[in-house]
């Protein structure tokens, strides 16, 4: 399994690991603009001939902490849906048997 982060125009993937608790300890680090609504996770499972997603998830930028170091995360579940106004994407929906742990954050400058 690999984890898939969207942000803005931005992405960025893990590596992908074996197992059914599989572990990835990457840290990611965007620089966006004020004017982001949110941001999309997805867990996908790797195939022989092609990839299929687990789960889904859009985090709130309004909900996000500042923070000036790593916390011990929180657990989320991930969902099976999508929910759009347009094109833009507004949340998730439909939870799956799936979670995933994430330590979410503005880096607060130094």
């Amino acid at each position: 399994t690999y984890v898939v982060l969207k942000v803005q125009n931005l992405k960025s993937t893990t590596i992908d690991r074996r197992g059914s608790e599989p572990c990835w300890e990457q840290d990611f680090m965007f620089e966006i603009c004020a004017g982001g609504k949110g941001f999309i996770i997805e867990l996908w499972k790797k195939g022989l001939l092609w990839d299929s997603i687990l789960g889904v998830l859009w985090i709130s930028l309004a909900t996000v902490e500042h923070a000036t170091d790593e916390g011990p995360g929180s657990w989320w579940t991930l969902h099976s849906e999508v929910i759009k106004n347009g094109s833009e994407i507004q949340g998730t929906k439909t939870p799956t048997s799936h979670e995933i742990l994430l330590d979410v954050y503005f880096a607060v400058p130094f």
